[in-house]
């Protein structure tokens, strides 16, 4: 049996949980005069900084860093795509 919920954890991270694993995504948002590499980066710190991996549980953690641009003007709708995604070792 598959048991699969998200919920928002504190900030802009994101927390999934399949069978025995959780999946904690941390999400960063650009515009276009931002950088993709950049922001990855900062994610990427951000999560071995607050160590995201480390859950005192039986289940396997993976962490993702997750960029999405988003651009838009007085013309159009915001149209938002991700950008980059990137696992993280723990």
């Amino acid at each position: 049996m598959i048991f699969s919920h998200a919920r928002p954890i504190k900030g802009s991270k994101v927390l999934y949980q399949i069978e025995k694993r959780l999946y904690i995504c941390e999400f960063k948002v650009i515009g276009k005069a931002d950088s993709v590499k950049e922001k990855l980066e900062e994610a990427k710190a951000q999560i071995l900084e607050k160590r995201y991996g480390l859950r005192l549980s039986d289940k396997e953690v993976i962490t993702f860093a997750i960029i999405i641009n988003e651009n838009k003007d007085e013309t159009h709708e915001a149209v938002r795509e991700v950008a980059a995604i990137a696992e993280i070792g723990n």
